[in-house]
This record gives C-alpha cells, sequence and structure tokens, in this order.
C-alpha cells in the first residue's frame, strides 16, 4: 500500500508538534504521558471555566 502525500496543513501541525517537543525535552514516552495529561487537563480546565462563566452571566 503507497503512503497518501500530506496536506500543507498536515505538514505544519508536525512541524509544530516536533517544535513542542523539543521546547518540553520530550526525550521518553514518560515525558510524552506527561505532557499529554497536562495538556488535557489544561483544556479541561478552561472549558469547564467557561462553562461556569456561562452559568454565571
Amino acid at each position: 500500500m503507497a503512503r497518501r502525500k500530506k496536506t500543507p496543513e498536515e505538514n505544519a501541525r508536525r512541524e509544530k508538534i516536533r517544535e513542542l517537543l523539543q521546547l518540553a525535552n520530550v526525550g521518553s514516552m514518560d515525558d510524552i504521558q506527561e505532557l499529554f495529561k497536562d495538556t488535557i487537563a489544561e483544556f479541561m480546565e478552561n472549558g469547564l471555566e467557561a462553562e461556569l462563566d456561562d452559568q454565571l452571566v
């Protein structure tokens, strides 16, 4: 099976991910898991805060 060609958007996204991993000093799967957990926690916190703000308005 031939590989499909990546779009410019996919290539740009992958490059940003590489930059993030370098900035975060990611060198192992444990580092990646910790970064993932931190990222998900941030998304959830922001979403919950927005939901709370909507309820209070």
